[in-house]
C-alpha cells in the first residue's frame, strides 16, 4: 500500500470545495484533511499547511488572491505542492502560477477525468522523487510528461475506470457546472444566497454598510454582489441626498430566484 497523500482545499465556495473533496478522495491514496472556505480576509492556519502534502487552491478569493497565497507559501519555504483550480484564464495568472512552481493548473468547470489524471501524475511524481536511486533521462521525461508512449497501457485501463467514474459523478458534476457557470468570476452561490436571505424580509431599503455588518462580510465584497444583483434585476437601487456630500445608495430585494 502506498503512502497516503494529504490534501488541503482552499476555495471560497463550500459547495465547490465539497465537490472537489469528493472527486479527490475517489482517487486512491488521497485524503482531504480540510476544506478552507475563505469568505473574507483571514489568516491561514500554519498547522494545517504543515500537515498537507498538496494544496488545491482557487485564485478568485475575497481579501487576497490565490496567487498572493501561493507567493506567501513559497516565501515561507513550506514543503507543500500546489495545484491551481480556478475559473481564471488570465495569462498573467497562469504565468505567475507557473513561475511560483504549481504542479498543475485546472480551469473551472473541469472534467473529473482531468483532475483524476492530474492527481495520478502528481502521485507518481511524488513517490518517484521520494524513492531511492538516481533518475535517468527517460525517468525524467516520463515524470515531466515528455514521453508520449509511457502511459499508453495505463490509459487503456483508465478508459474502463473512467466509464464507472462518469456514471457515479454525473449528477453532482452537472450541478457543480451549473453553479460555477451562472455566476461571474469571484462570486459564489452560498454568499449570494446569504445576502438575499438577509434582504428578503426587510421592508426598508438597506445600505451596503448595514448589509455588510449583518452578514459579516466586507463592504467591498457586498458591493460586488449588489452590483451583480442589479444587473440581474434581483435588487433595485434608490438614492437619498443629504445636505452635503454624495448621496447614499439604498438597495431593496425585488426578486428571490434561487436558480440565479
Amino acid at each position: 500500500m502506498e503512502k497516503t497523500i494529504n490534501v488541503l482545499i482552499i476555495d471560497d465556495d463550500p459547495m465547490v470545495s465539497h465537490l472537489n473533496r469528493k472527486y479527490t478522495e475517489m482517487v486512491s491514496d488521497f485524503k482531504v484533511l480540510d476544506e478552507i472556505n475563505i469568505d473574507n480576509e483571514m489568516q491561514l492556519d500554519d498547522s494545517k499547511l504543515n500537515k498537507a502534502d498538496l494544496l488545491l487552491l482557487d485564485i478568485y478569493l475575497p481579501g487576497k488572491s490565490g496567487i498572493e497565497i501561493l507567493k506567501e507559501i513559497r516565501a515561507a519555504n513550506k514543503d507543500l505542492d500546489i495545484i491551481i483550480i480556478s475559473a481564471s484564464k488570465d495569462p498573467l495568472h497562469i504565468s505567475e502560477a507557473m513561475k511560483w512552481g504549481v504542479v498543475d493548473y485546472l480551469i473551472k468547470p473541469f472534467d473529473f477525468n482531468r483532475l483524476k489524471q492530474s492527481l495520478k501524475d502528481y502521485k507518481k511524481l511524488k513517490h518517484r522523487l521520494e524513492g531511492s536511486g538516481d533518475l535517468g533521462q527517460k525517468d525524467i521525461d516520463s515524470l515531466m510528461g515528455k514521453n508520449k508512449y509511457s502511459n499508453q497501457n495505463s490509459n487503456r485501463k483508465d478508459n474502463k475506470d473512467n466509464k464507472d467514474d462518469k456514471k457515479e459523478i454525473k449528477n453532482s458534476q452537472d450541478k457543480s457546472k451549473k453553479i460555477i457557470q451562472c455566476l461571474p468570476k469571484g462570486l459564489n452561490q452560498m454568499t449570494l444566497t446569504k445576502i438575499k436571505q438577509f434582504m428578503k424580509n426587510k421592508e426598508d431599503p438597506l445600505t451596503t454598510k448595514r448589509i455588510a455588518r449583518e452578514v459579516q462580510l466586507s463592504r467591498v465584497t457586498v458591493q460586488r454582489y449588489l452590483k451583480y444583483m442589479l444587473t440581474q434585476k434581483i435588487v433595485k437601487i434608490s438614492k437619498k441626498y443629504g445636505t452635503v456630500g454624495r448621496p447614499k445608495h439604498y438597495y431593496k430585494l425585488i426578486k428571490d430566484d434561487s436558480a440565479v
